[in-house]
Order: structure tokens, then C-alpha cells, then sequence
């Protein structure tokens, strides 16, 4: 196997991946989509089998389902191998990203790059979320698959980092070295040998998470073709349709639970309890809705203080101290560590970030 000093930073134990259920309004956006169709008709795949997948004649410019994409990624592997999933990520190009690719293309490094991965990655698919955290001088990229019951959960757990790679190298003008990966499946020592030797990485499977290492620096790398005069405009304009997507997906319960602890922030502590009593539930029903919608209290709670924090940091200029009370936090520490676990980054770098790209 290839040996990485990366493998020394804390490693899970191969244990099975947690399971995830996909919503029933899951969605990929049609380039990505496109993309996958693209490298299946390539590789050999029966263009009636691509259609049944999708239950249409082509892509076309409307989303599908989760659940269309991952008939369509079987339809790929069956008629392939388990190098599938790999390969077809290599073909992403940031256009395949949809308007968050176009995103990509304006920002001036792979750091800034990463950021709006973890921000907007839902503007793309539902496939899985993206979280960053550091350990010392490395850098450690984590995606949550989703799918993970899948029979491919696999074949796209490795597409994911492939077009990571291959977009990072498309940014940036030059390849990737020094990082790992690991994954959570095992496709066998020949699929993990051929990873390792496109990739330059050391690849171990049956890890806990699917996550890349890498060092820290790989983040500074510079995006050549950047158009940075842009960036501040189509960050409002990704905004504005996470906004709209969110709204749109979103089932009722869970917009009250949001309104509801949006009018509780700033005062004693947000509890399941107080918001169950104040929508007319008890707890526990108010639990099982929110989990039938494929939401959890936590969930819904940490994204409505994600969105708020952001805002505050971006448009005024209030103190960390006051920020961290407005959102229902009562040590300034904790909210830097929960504000670091959504964003990548710390609120003082995020707001030092924001306002170095508003004088661009």
C-alpha cells in the first residue's frame, strides 16, 4: 500500500459509513447530470437504458432526482468496472458545477474556492454536504455521503473526490501532491492501486469517512483566470437562489420551526421543547415531523445560525462578543468553534475575508 506521513494525523477505524436517508426532493442540477450521461454514452452505455434511468428522452436543462442520477451512475458501472465512479469525475469541469462553477471561476484562490464549495454545494446536488477542518499544517476535507445505501454510494463517493481534484488542477494551472484519501467503501487493491497511481495520492479504503488530507498550503495556490470583480456579485446572485432552493424544498414544519426560533435567538436557550410548545406539539411529535421531512431540531436550528451569523458578520460591524449573544450562544468560544465547523473558517477570518473581496 502507499505510505503517506499524512495517515499519521488522526485516523478513523474502518467501520461501516453512517446511513443517511435521501429527501424525497433531493436534487442534482442538469450539467452535473450531464456530465455523468456524457461519460456513460462514452464508456458504452445503452443510451435506452440512460433514458429509463431518467424516465426522459435526454437531460435537457431541468434537475432530476437524486434518485435518477444514482439509477443513471448504476446504469455506468454495470456497463463498466469499478473504475467507473473515478474516471467519471475526472471529466467534471467547474461548468459542470452549474452556477456555482461559474462562482468557482471568480475567486482568486482554491481557499476562497473551497469556501463557496461548503457554502453553496447544495446549488449543485444533494448527493452529500462538504465540511473543512485543519490539524496542525494539514488541511482535512470530509464529504458526507447521502447515498451511502446505495449500491453505488461507491462508484459517487469517488467521483466526488475526483472532481474535486480535477477542478482544483483546472483552477489552479498545476497538479495536486502531498494528500490522501480515504474512503469508506472498498472497490479492492487493484481499484485502489489505479487511484493511487492517476492521483499521485495515497489512497486507503474502509475508513470511516470519505475525506481528502491535504496541507494547508495547497489552499494559497492562486487562480490564474480569476475574475475577481465578479465575485461579490455572483456571491449575492448564489444567494439568492439558495434562498429560493431552500424555500422551495422546504417542507412547511420545518419553515415554522425556523420562524420560531428565529423570534427565541438572543434570549434564554433555543430547546426542542419550548418550540415544540409553541407550534402546539409535544417534542417528540415535533421530532418525528421534522425527521419525516429529513431534518432534525439540530440541523435546522445550526443552519438558521449559520445564515444569521453570516449575515451579521457581512453587513455590520458589530463584535464577535455581541454576534455569538445574538444567536443564542453564552460563550464566545463556542460560537467560534460551531461557526468554524459550517464554514471552514473562522467569523474573524470570515469577515476579514468578506471585506478584502468588497475593495476588489
Amino acid at each position: 500500500m502507499v505510505k503517506s506521513s499524512l495517515f499519521a494525523l488522526p485516523c478513523h477505524s474502518p467501520m461501516p459509513p453512517i446511513r443517511c436517508e435521501i429527501a424525497p426532493n433531493a436534487r442534482v442540477v442538469a450539467p452535473y447530470a450531464q456530465s455523468l450521461w456524457d461519460v456513460a454514452m462514452a464508456e458504452g452505455a445503452a443510451l435506452t437504458s440512460l433514458q429509463a434511468a431518467i424516465g426522459r428522452g435526454q437531460i435537457g436543462e431541468s434537475d432530476i432526482t437524486v434518485a435518477q442520477y444514482l439509477a443513471m451512475l448504476a446504469v455506468g458501472v454495470a456497463g463498466s468496472d469499478a473504475g467507473f465512479g473515478w474516471r467519471l469525475g475526472l471529466q467534471h469541469k467547474p461548468t459542470s458545477y452549474g452556477v456555482n462553477g461559474i462562482l468557482l471561476l471568480s475567486c482568486p484562490s482554491l481557499g476562497a474556492a473551497l469556501e463557496q464549495v461548503l457554502r453553496f454545494e447544495a446549488l449543485v446536488h444533494d448527493l452529500g454536504r462538504s465540511s473543512l477542518s485543519r490539524d496542525g499544517e494539514h488541511a482535512i476535507y470530509t464529504w458526507r455521503n447521502d447515498c451511502a445505501t446505495s449500491p453505488v454510494a461507491g462508484a459517487l463517493a469517488e467521483s466526488v473526490f475526483a472532481g474535486i481534484l480535477a477542478c482544483a488542477q483546472w483552477l489552479a494551472g498545476r497538479p495536486m501532491a502531498g494528500f490522501a484519501l480515504e474512503f469508506c467503501h472498498d472497490h479492492g487493491e487493484a481499484a485502489r492501486a489505479r487511484i493511487a497511481a492517476q492521483s499521485g495520492a495515497a489512497v486507503r479504503y474502509g475508513a470511516r469517512a470519505n475525506r481528502v488530507l491535504f496541507p494547508l498550503a495547497l489552499l494559497d495556490y492562486a487562480v490564474p483566470q480569476a475574475n475577481n470583480g465578479l465575485l461579490p456579485l455572483l456571491q449575492q446572485h448564489a444567494e439568492q437562489l439558495l434562498q429560493q432552493r431552500q424555500s422551495a424544498q422546504e417542507p412547511a414544519i420545518v419553515r415554522e420551526v425556523r420562524q420560531a426560533i428565529l423570534a427565541r435567538l438572543g434570549g434564554e436557550a433555543v430547546r426542542v421543547q419550548t418550540v415544540a410548545a409553541a407550534l402546539c406539539l409535544s417534542a417528540r411529535t415535533l421530532q418525528r415531523r421534522l425527521a419525516e421531512a429529513g431534518q432534525s431540531f439540530q440541523a435546522v436550528l445550526d443552519t438558521t445560525r449559520h445564515d444569521l451569523a453570516r449575515h451579521y458578520l457581512s453587513q455590520s460591524t458589530m463584535p464577535l462578543a455581541e454576534i455569538a449573544y445574538l444567536l443564542g450562544y453564552g460563550d464566545p468560544a463556542a460560537f467560534h468553534h460551531a461557526f468554524k465547523s459550517w464554514q471552514g473558517q473562522g467569523p474573524g477570518q470570515y469577515r476579514d475575508q468578506i471585506g478584502r473581496q468588497a475593495t476588489l
